[in-house]
């Protein structure tokens, strides 16, 4: 909804279902609504179920809510980008109407900015042109997002940026009869303050205020209210970014300054021409946009002196190495690709690098299917079962241990005898060791008679 709504834990949600969508809990509630944890059961996706209160809905009101929710649903149902929270469906039960929408892995900007501290530039870039692509899609539509703040941006773990609530904000704040003011006023532009007809150009101005809170780590127009917050408009004196952060140029003061004219004729027109403004005057991480937005993905420092001999970026093939990657970017996306880097210049064996890949997927399912799959990459690159014997134990017989006793254990089989030779007193030990890995005690012994014909 486009109120202050409070993201909480999931808890029990009074009702078991929303037309077809099993209800697992409740994701947040504010003033205007609730957001529902749900899940389609004909294709097992989980989503977000969006709804107004009912008490906000009048009986007099009650159709031409319902009409106007059903007309802003469809049109935001039209709009498939990268950096928009995806409109699934849209449903009436009991005279509520029901958005629903992907749910997304994330936290949302707000939560990013919660310590008050300006943000680096690169992260600024890809956040702020992310958002502007967005806008761009919607405005296209027809759509005005009309609540563009903080609590409305999704950083998800691939460090995507969603735009979200863009589906319902021009219905609610052209209706809201009983709720008062719809929209949050500090990032409100001054025509839609007053009340004024309002165009795509309102989301340009509160994509500044974004902007310049991102820059400088406060808002540029302090509290009071908004009587107070009309006064400070209508002056139009703001102090510029570089004023509060001296390591930022005049040039992103000149686009801030633009974006936030208090003539909408004065701004830029369209998001298009604003984000190649910021590419113009904001260095980027890469030509992607992309930086890591992921809140558990930890940057992992190289050791003093390293340069990743004997780990596993210098023992693995550059096939299995691209193999890992793609395995982790088809779940978290393209930070995948930098996190096994950082992983395998630090691991000194595949399973210290599985480990480390797998702290990044939080999903139990997930994270089984991601530890088959790398596993399954590294049984096929033999040269991963090399140089990881600490007891001297001959390359060859690790090897031809793995491959025995991989028809019991499949692909994990050489990962565990490359893990357990680093320890191993002896290849005796090292059988003993692995055979122990074998649940059944028929196949453990054909292991071990296995074992027996291919010894000397």
């Amino acid at each position: 909804m486009s109120d202050e709504t409070v993201i909480a834990p999931k808890r029990g949600p009074g009702r078991k279902t929303i037309g077809k969508y099993r209800i697992e809990g409740i994701l947040g509630e504010g003033a205007m609504g609730l957001v529902y944890a749900g899940r389609d059961p004909d294709i097992d996706r989980p989503v977000a179920i969006k709804t107004i209160h009912k008490h906000l809905i009048s009986a007099s009101e009650s159709q031409d809510w319902l009409e106007r929710f059903a007309r802003e649903a469809r049109a935001a149902g039209r709009v498939l980008h990268p950096n928009l929270v995806t409109v699934f469906d849209f449903l009436q039960e009991d005279g509520l109407p029901y958005l629903v929408m992907e749910r997304v892995r994330s936290i949302t900007l707000e939560d990013r900015l919660v310590d008050g501290k300006a943000l680096p530039t690169e992260e600024i870039h890809a956040i702020v042109s992310q958002i502007l692509a967005g806008l761009h899609c919607i405005h296209g539509v027809g759509i005005v997002h009309r609540d563009l703040k903080p609590a409305n941006v999704m950083l998800a773990e691939d460090g995507t940026v969603k735009l979200t609530d863009f589906g319902v904000a021009r219905f609610t704040t052209m209706d809201a009869t009983g709720a008062g003011m719809i929209g949050t006023p500090a990032y409100m532009a001054p025509e839609q303050l007053t009340g004024q007809e309002v165009d795509a150009r309102a989301d340009i101005y509160a994509c500044g205020v974004v902007l310049y809170e991102l820059l400088t780590g406060r808002k540029p127009y302090k509290g009071g209210g908004v009587e107070a917050l009309f006064t400070a408009l209508r002056d139009g004196q703001i102090a510029n970014p570089s004023e509060i952060v001296p390591s930022l140029s005049t040039e992103i003061d000149a686009v801030v300054a633009k974006a936030m004219s208090i003539e909408a004729v004065n701004r830029y027109p369209n998001a298009q021409d604003m984000r190649a403004a910021l590419v113009a005057v904001l260095p980027s991480a890469d030509h992607t946009g992309l930086v890591n937005l992921v809140p558990n993905a930890r940057p992992q420092a190289q050791e003093p002196g390293g340069s990743g001999a004997g780990t596993m970026i210098e023992r693995m093939s550059a096939q299995t190495l691209n193999t890992v990657e793609k395995q982790l970017m088809s779940h978290i996306g393209p930070m995948g690709k930098i996190i096994v880097r950082r992983a395998a210049a630090r691991a000194s064996s595949p399973e210290d690098l599985i480990e480390a890949v797998l702290e990044e997927i939080a999903d139990g399912t997930d994270r089984d299917g991601l530890r088959t799959a790398i596993e399954r990459a590294f049984a096929g690159d033999r040269s991963q079962v090399s140089q990881v014997s600490a007891s001297g134990i001959p390359e060859d017989t690790i090897r031809t241990l793995a491959d025995l006793l991989t028809p019991h254990l499949g692909p994990i089989a050489r990962v565990l005898a490359g893990r357990e030779a680093k320890t191993a007193a002896s290849a005796d030990a090292l059988v003993q060791t692995l055979a122990a890995h074998i649940p059944d005690d028929h196949d453990r012994q054909d292991f071990l008679r296995a074992v027996k014909r291919t010894s000397p």
